[in-house]
């Protein structure tokens, strides 16, 4: 079995423990992973086929709308944040910021993965964007995961194969709501990623990022430490155990 991955830097990997470590399924499965950091629900739509094409997957795990949120904010601080955000429109990862389109378009993307004819479509919706999830980053991601769960509950009635939602932003707000003080930490610079990458590997992980910064289940606000991975790949577990019908 194929299970092709389609999303941003939280299914690539390359920042903070990727969630994929901790997928269960058959030793002759095999990912396809095709999560790019920085990517938007555009810049998705705009290689799908091609990826559905080349990999011919069995099941798809659709995981995206962070960065149609974070790359907007981002560009309004200025300084180096303008030319980093520049860089990921320019590689296609445009966001989209009026809700409304947003859902027209992510109605589209499992569209056009359900023209692939899968058996198995995972939509994911969209993790906490720092841990207090009251700051206004959440909020917005409170209405596009409204409109995420939304279409696919309708494509599950209506689409063939079968689509199923891993409410993975539902599982983190659960653990983080039983937090009595969540970090309102959140990085500051695009410095960071790169910093981050480095300390993960000469000092002791992610969880040692989340501990300095009182963070529990990212290490920087967004990317999972271990516990995240953890917990996000056990809802998708669980939703992919779901028989059709």
């Amino acid at each position: 079995m194929t299970l092709m991955l389609l999303g941003d830097s939280l299914s690539a990997g390359n920042l903070g423990i990727p969630y994929s470590r901790y997928l269960s399924f058959s030793a002759d499965s095999r990912i396809a992973n095709h999560g790019i950091d920085g990517d938007t629900l555009r810049g998705v739509l705009l290689r799908i086929e091609n990826a559905l094409n080349s990999d011919k997957p069995d099941a798809v795990l659709l995981g995206i709308g962070g960065n149609d949120i974070l790359l907007p904010k981002m560009a309004a601080r200025g300084g180096t944040w303008t030319a980093f955000v520049e860089e990921m429109i320019a590689s296609g990862a445009v966001p989209t910021s009026d809700p409304e389109e947003f859902e027209t378009l992510f109605a589209r993307l499992i569209r056009v993965s359900a023209d692939a004819k899968p058996e198995r479509i995972i939509v994911t919706t969209i993790p906490p964007l720092g841990e207090n999830l009251e700051s206004p980053w959440n909020r917005l991601r409170e209405n596009l995961n409204r409109r995420i769960r939304r279409v696919a509950a309708a494509a599950g009635k209506d689409e063939n194969p079968a689509v199923r939602l891993a409410d993975t932003a539902n599982a983190f707000e659960e653990v983080l709501r039983q937090r009595t003080v969540r970090s309102d930490w959140f990085f500051g610079d695009p410095k960071d990623f790169i910093t981050d990458k480095r300390r993960m590997r000469r000092e002791k992980g992610a969880v040692m990022l989340s501990e300095e910064r009182g963070l529990y289940l990212t290490m920087d606000g967004v990317h999972f430490n271990e516990r995240g991975a953890e917990l996000f790949a056990g809802v998708v577990n669980k939703t992919f155990a779901l028989r059709s019908g």
